[in-house]
Protein backbone atom coordinates (compact mmCIF):
# COMPACT_ATOMS: atom_id res chain seq x y z
CA UNK A 1 0.00 0.00 0.00
CA UNK A 2 1.36 3.67 -1.54
CA UNK A 3 1.66 6.69 1.60
CA UNK A 4 -0.96 8.33 -0.30
CA UNK A 5 -3.47 5.13 -0.19
CA UNK A 6 -2.85 5.20 3.56
CA UNK A 7 -3.62 8.73 3.48
CA UNK A 8 -6.66 8.90 1.85
CA UNK A 9 -8.02 6.04 3.92
CA UNK A 10 -6.93 7.34 7.19
CA UNK A 11 -7.60 11.00 6.66
CA UNK A 12 -12.14 10.56 7.04
CA UNK A 13 -11.36 9.51 10.52
CA UNK A 14 -8.27 12.03 11.76
CA UNK A 15 -10.18 14.96 11.88
CA UNK A 16 -10.82 17.43 14.57
CA UNK A 17 -12.64 16.40 16.77
CA UNK A 18 -16.24 17.59 17.15
CA UNK A 19 -17.16 15.26 19.81
CA UNK A 20 -15.58 13.94 22.44
CA UNK A 21 -14.10 9.89 21.75
CA UNK A 22 -10.77 8.36 21.86
CA UNK A 23 -11.21 5.40 19.45
CA UNK A 24 -10.34 7.53 16.33
CA UNK A 25 -9.85 4.83 13.79
CA UNK A 26 -11.49 1.24 14.46
CA UNK A 27 -9.76 -1.12 12.06
CA UNK A 28 -10.64 -4.32 13.72
CA UNK A 29 -14.02 -3.63 13.45
CA UNK A 30 -13.41 -4.07 9.35
CA UNK A 31 -15.22 -1.17 8.17
CA UNK A 32 -12.07 -0.65 5.87
CA UNK A 33 -10.52 -4.24 5.25
CA UNK A 34 -7.10 -3.62 4.05
CA UNK A 35 -6.46 -2.05 7.72
CA UNK A 36 -8.01 -4.48 9.70
CA UNK A 37 -4.67 -4.41 11.20
CA UNK A 38 -4.83 -1.25 13.18
CA UNK A 39 -6.03 1.24 15.58
CA UNK A 40 -5.63 4.75 16.31
CA UNK A 41 -6.61 5.94 19.70
CA UNK A 42 -6.45 9.75 21.22
CA UNK A 43 -5.36 10.29 24.85
CA UNK A 44 -4.06 14.03 24.32
CA UNK A 45 -1.06 14.88 24.25
CA UNK A 46 -1.04 11.21 22.96
CA UNK A 47 -1.82 9.49 19.93
CA UNK A 48 -1.45 5.66 19.86
CA UNK A 49 -1.07 3.40 16.85
CA UNK A 50 -1.72 -0.09 17.71
CA UNK A 51 -0.82 -2.64 14.97
CA UNK A 52 -2.29 -6.44 14.99
CA UNK A 53 -0.51 -7.97 12.49
CA UNK A 54 3.70 -7.62 11.31
CA UNK A 55 4.17 -4.68 8.91
CA UNK A 56 6.48 -4.35 6.50
CA UNK A 57 9.37 -1.04 6.92
CA UNK A 58 7.58 0.75 4.38
CA UNK A 59 4.21 0.94 5.66
CA UNK A 60 5.51 1.58 9.23
CA UNK A 61 7.34 4.49 7.28
CA UNK A 62 4.49 5.64 5.90
CA UNK A 63 2.27 5.22 9.00
CA UNK A 64 4.51 7.55 11.11
CA UNK A 65 4.88 9.88 8.43
CA UNK A 66 1.09 10.35 7.89
CA UNK A 67 0.19 10.26 11.83
CA UNK A 68 2.99 12.90 12.47
CA UNK A 69 1.58 14.80 10.09
CA UNK A 70 -1.77 15.11 11.52
CA UNK A 71 -1.56 14.66 15.00
CA UNK A 72 -0.66 18.32 16.10
CA UNK A 73 -4.42 18.81 14.55
CA UNK A 74 -5.56 16.65 16.99
CA UNK A 75 -4.17 17.81 20.19
CA UNK A 76 -1.19 15.46 20.47
CA UNK A 77 2.41 16.19 20.38
CA UNK A 78 3.58 11.97 20.87
CA UNK A 79 2.74 9.18 18.95
CA UNK A 80 2.76 5.60 20.51
CA UNK A 81 3.00 2.42 18.13
CA UNK A 82 2.30 -0.48 20.01
CA UNK A 83 3.17 -3.40 18.32
CA UNK A 84 0.86 -6.19 19.37
CA UNK A 85 1.42 -9.68 18.16
CA UNK A 86 3.07 -12.62 18.12
CA UNK A 87 2.00 -13.23 21.72
CA UNK A 88 3.66 -9.82 22.95
CA UNK A 89 3.16 -6.06 22.62
CA UNK A 90 5.61 -3.61 22.40
CA UNK A 91 5.34 0.19 23.20
CA UNK A 92 7.37 2.40 20.69
CA UNK A 93 7.67 6.37 21.34
CA UNK A 94 7.90 7.09 17.67
CA UNK A 95 7.75 10.75 18.14
CA UNK A 96 7.82 13.26 21.14
CA UNK A 97 9.00 12.29 24.59
CA UNK A 98 5.97 10.39 26.76
CA UNK A 99 5.09 12.55 29.32
CA UNK A 100 5.39 10.96 33.14
CA UNK A 101 2.07 10.62 33.93
CA UNK A 102 -0.69 9.61 30.87
CA UNK A 103 -4.49 9.66 31.57
CA UNK A 104 -7.72 9.08 29.63
CA UNK A 105 -10.26 11.56 30.41
CA UNK A 106 -14.22 10.48 29.63
CA UNK A 107 -16.91 12.84 31.02
CA UNK A 108 -14.68 15.06 33.38
CA UNK A 109 -13.22 11.92 34.92
CA UNK A 110 -9.78 11.09 34.57
CA UNK A 111 -8.44 7.23 34.20
CA UNK A 112 -4.47 6.71 34.38
CA UNK A 113 -2.83 4.80 31.41
CA UNK A 114 -0.10 2.51 32.25
CA UNK A 115 1.93 1.58 29.36
CA UNK A 116 3.93 -0.91 31.19
CA UNK A 117 0.76 -3.45 31.34
CA UNK A 118 1.66 -5.10 28.21
CA UNK A 119 -1.21 -4.91 25.91
CA UNK A 120 -3.68 -2.97 27.69
CA UNK A 121 -3.25 0.07 28.88
CA UNK A 122 -5.73 -0.27 31.88
CA UNK A 123 -8.77 1.70 30.47
CA UNK A 124 -11.05 0.36 28.19
CA UNK A 125 -12.44 2.87 25.67
CA UNK A 126 -14.94 1.27 24.06
CA UNK A 127 -17.22 0.60 27.06
CA UNK A 128 -17.60 4.28 27.57
CA UNK A 129 -21.23 3.63 27.45
CA UNK A 130 -21.51 1.13 30.35
CA UNK A 131 -19.63 4.02 32.58
CA UNK A 132 -22.54 6.30 31.62
CA UNK A 133 -25.09 3.80 32.51
CA UNK A 134 -24.15 3.21 35.91
CA UNK A 135 -23.47 6.65 36.44
CA UNK A 136 -27.01 7.75 35.78
CA UNK A 137 -28.18 5.23 37.90
CA UNK A 138 -25.81 4.49 40.65
CA UNK A 139 -26.66 7.74 42.68
CA UNK A 140 -27.77 6.44 46.42
CA UNK A 141 -27.28 2.79 45.21
CA UNK A 142 -25.13 -0.20 46.59
CA UNK A 143 -22.83 -1.68 43.58
CA UNK A 144 -21.15 -4.88 42.95
CA UNK A 145 -18.34 -4.20 40.28
CA UNK A 146 -17.41 -8.07 39.42
CA UNK A 147 -14.38 -8.56 37.77
CA UNK A 148 -13.56 -5.10 38.25
CA UNK A 149 -9.88 -4.98 36.69
CA UNK A 150 -9.21 -1.19 37.33
CA UNK A 151 -12.58 0.06 38.68
CA UNK A 152 -13.71 2.45 36.23
CA UNK A 153 -16.97 1.86 36.89
CA UNK A 154 -16.59 2.14 40.37
CA UNK A 155 -14.93 5.40 39.61
CA UNK A 156 -18.02 6.04 37.54
CA UNK A 157 -20.57 5.36 39.53
CA UNK A 158 -19.21 7.38 42.87
CA UNK A 159 -19.34 10.06 40.37
CA UNK A 160 -23.12 9.70 39.77
CA UNK A 161 -23.72 9.54 44.09
CA UNK A 162 -23.72 5.93 44.61
CA UNK A 163 -23.87 4.97 48.07
CA UNK A 164 -20.90 2.34 48.00
CA UNK A 165 -18.66 -0.07 45.40
CA UNK A 166 -17.54 -3.03 46.06
CA UNK A 167 -14.91 -4.03 43.49
CA UNK A 168 -13.53 -7.53 43.25
CA UNK A 169 -10.81 -8.80 40.90
CA UNK A 170 -8.43 -11.49 40.86
CA UNK A 171 -5.33 -9.14 39.94
CA UNK A 172 -4.76 -7.02 43.09
CA UNK A 173 -2.39 -5.07 40.36
CA UNK A 174 -5.63 -4.14 38.38
CA UNK A 175 -6.77 -3.31 41.88
CA UNK A 176 -3.98 -0.88 42.62
CA UNK A 177 -4.65 0.84 39.71
CA UNK A 178 -7.95 1.10 40.45
CA UNK A 179 -7.01 2.67 43.70
CA UNK A 180 -5.26 5.10 41.95
CA UNK A 181 -8.28 5.69 39.80
CA UNK A 182 -10.29 6.67 42.29
CA UNK A 183 -7.51 8.77 44.19
CA UNK A 184 -7.15 10.83 41.03
CA UNK A 185 -10.89 11.67 41.15
CA UNK A 186 -11.33 12.35 44.88
CA UNK A 187 -13.15 8.83 45.90
CA UNK A 188 -10.33 7.48 48.17
CA UNK A 189 -12.97 7.13 51.13
CA UNK A 190 -14.70 4.27 53.13
CA UNK A 191 -17.84 3.49 50.63
CA UNK A 192 -15.33 1.59 48.31
CA UNK A 193 -14.22 -2.09 48.81
CA UNK A 194 -11.39 -3.53 47.23
CA UNK A 195 -11.25 -7.39 47.26
CA UNK A 196 -8.34 -8.65 45.20
CA UNK A 197 -10.17 -12.34 44.96
CA UNK A 198 -11.32 -15.51 43.15
CA UNK A 199 -15.10 -14.46 42.91
CA UNK A 200 -15.83 -18.36 42.69
CA UNK A 201 -14.55 -18.34 46.36
CA UNK A 202 -15.80 -15.07 47.10
CA UNK A 203 -19.56 -15.57 46.99
CA UNK A 204 -19.54 -15.76 51.56
CA UNK A 205 -17.92 -11.92 51.78
CA UNK A 206 -19.91 -10.81 48.72
CA UNK A 207 -22.91 -11.40 50.76
CA UNK A 208 -22.24 -10.15 53.93
CA UNK A 209 -21.29 -6.64 52.13
CA UNK A 210 -24.85 -6.50 49.73
CA UNK A 211 -27.14 -6.91 49.13
CA UNK A 212 -26.89 -4.99 45.41
CA UNK A 213 -28.82 -2.57 43.35
CA UNK A 214 -26.77 -2.54 40.64
CA UNK A 215 -24.29 -4.89 39.74
CA UNK A 216 -21.97 -4.77 36.89
CA UNK A 217 -20.95 -8.06 35.33
CA UNK A 218 -17.66 -7.75 33.12
CA UNK A 219 -15.77 -10.82 32.92
CA UNK A 220 -12.77 -11.47 30.67
CA UNK A 221 -14.08 -14.15 28.09
CA UNK A 222 -11.55 -16.42 27.74
CA UNK A 223 -8.26 -16.64 30.35
CA UNK A 224 -7.54 -20.20 31.33
CA UNK A 225 -7.69 -20.76 34.98
CA UNK A 226 -9.77 -17.98 35.69
CA UNK A 227 -12.59 -17.26 33.85
CA UNK A 228 -13.85 -19.12 30.04
CA UNK A 229 -17.03 -17.70 29.35
CA UNK A 230 -18.79 -20.29 28.01
CA UNK A 231 -18.48 -22.54 31.44
CA UNK A 232 -18.48 -19.70 34.13
CA UNK A 233 -20.92 -16.89 32.82
CA UNK A 234 -23.85 -19.43 34.06
CA UNK A 235 -21.70 -19.88 37.53
CA UNK A 236 -22.06 -16.56 38.08
CA UNK A 237 -25.25 -15.87 37.24
CA UNK A 238 -26.88 -18.48 39.19
CA UNK A 239 -25.21 -17.62 42.10
CA UNK A 240 -26.35 -13.58 41.90
CA UNK A 241 -29.59 -13.77 43.61
CA UNK A 242 -27.86 -14.34 46.85
CA UNK A 243 -26.43 -11.36 46.09
CA UNK A 244 -29.21 -9.15 44.45
CA UNK A 245 -31.62 -6.78 46.62
CA UNK A 246 -35.48 -7.33 45.99
CA UNK A 247 -35.42 -5.41 43.19
CA UNK A 248 -32.37 -4.15 40.75
CA UNK A 249 -30.26 -3.28 37.94
CA UNK A 250 -27.61 -5.10 35.94
CA UNK A 251 -24.99 -4.55 33.44
CA UNK A 252 -24.30 -7.96 31.53
CA UNK A 253 -21.15 -7.26 29.33
CA UNK A 254 -18.98 -9.92 27.62
CA UNK A 255 -16.34 -9.25 24.79
CA UNK A 256 -16.28 -12.10 22.54
CA UNK A 257 -16.90 -12.15 19.06
CA UNK A 258 -17.11 -16.11 18.78
CA UNK A 259 -20.27 -15.65 21.15
CA UNK A 260 -23.28 -13.24 20.01
CA UNK A 261 -25.98 -11.49 21.47
CA UNK A 262 -28.12 -14.26 21.49
CA UNK A 263 -25.67 -16.93 23.66
CA UNK A 264 -25.42 -14.16 26.21
CA UNK A 265 -28.90 -12.99 26.84
CA UNK A 266 -29.93 -16.86 26.57
CA UNK A 267 -27.85 -17.58 29.47
CA UNK A 268 -28.69 -14.94 31.51
CA UNK A 269 -32.49 -16.27 30.89
CA UNK A 270 -31.64 -19.76 31.92
CA UNK A 271 -30.01 -18.52 35.24
CA UNK A 272 -31.02 -15.72 36.56
CA UNK A 273 -34.90 -15.57 37.08
CA UNK A 274 -36.19 -12.94 37.91
CA UNK A 275 -34.19 -10.70 35.00
CA UNK A 276 -35.68 -8.92 32.60
CA UNK A 277 -34.47 -7.74 29.81
CA UNK A 278 -35.00 -3.48 28.99
CA UNK A 279 -32.18 -2.85 26.24
CA UNK A 280 -28.74 -3.62 24.65
CA UNK A 281 -26.54 -0.63 25.21
CA UNK A 282 -25.10 1.05 21.85
CA UNK A 283 -21.05 1.12 21.38
CA UNK A 284 -18.98 3.43 21.94
CA UNK A 285 -18.30 6.60 19.06
CA UNK A 286 -15.79 5.38 17.16
CA UNK A 287 -15.70 1.66 17.63
CA UNK A 288 -17.83 1.04 14.01
CA UNK A 289 -18.03 -2.67 13.44
CA UNK A 290 -19.46 -4.50 10.41
CA UNK A 291 -22.21 -7.74 11.73
CA UNK A 292 -22.41 -7.80 15.40
CA UNK A 293 -20.43 -5.89 17.30
CA UNK A 294 -17.82 -7.96 19.38
CA UNK A 295 -18.24 -6.07 22.69
CA UNK A 296 -21.90 -6.80 24.18
CA UNK A 297 -23.37 -4.69 26.91
CA UNK A 298 -27.37 -5.64 28.02
CA UNK A 299 -29.27 -3.86 30.70
CA UNK A 300 -31.80 -5.98 33.01
CA UNK A 301 -33.92 -5.21 35.59
CA UNK A 302 -34.41 -7.23 37.87
CA UNK A 303 -37.64 -8.50 40.84
CA UNK A 304 -36.74 -11.24 43.23
CA UNK A 305 -38.99 -14.48 42.24
CA UNK A 306 -41.34 -14.66 45.06
CA UNK A 307 -40.59 -18.47 45.17
CA UNK A 308 -36.94 -17.18 46.21
CA UNK A 309 -38.38 -15.26 49.04
CA UNK A 310 -40.44 -18.72 50.35
CA UNK A 311 -36.82 -20.42 50.68
CA UNK A 312 -36.76 -21.87 47.43
CA UNK A 313 -33.51 -20.89 46.35
CA UNK A 314 -31.76 -22.54 43.68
Amino acid sequence: MLSTQLSDLLAPYLVPLSQPKHRLFHGRGKTVPSLEWLTIDCFPPLLVATLFRAQEAEMLAALEVYLSETMASLGCDVLVFQHRYDGKADNVVVKGEMPSHSVATEQGLVFKLDFQRGQNLGFFADMAQGRRWIRERADGKKVLNLFSFTCSFSVAALAGGAHSVVNIDLSDAALTLGKQNHALNGFQDARVHYLPHNIFRSWKKLNQLGRYELIVIDPPSAQRGSFMAQEDYPRVLRKLHKLLAVEAELLVCLNAPWLDYDWLEQCVEKNLPGAEKVSRLPGAIGFDEVGEPALKTVHYRYRRPQALDEGNTP
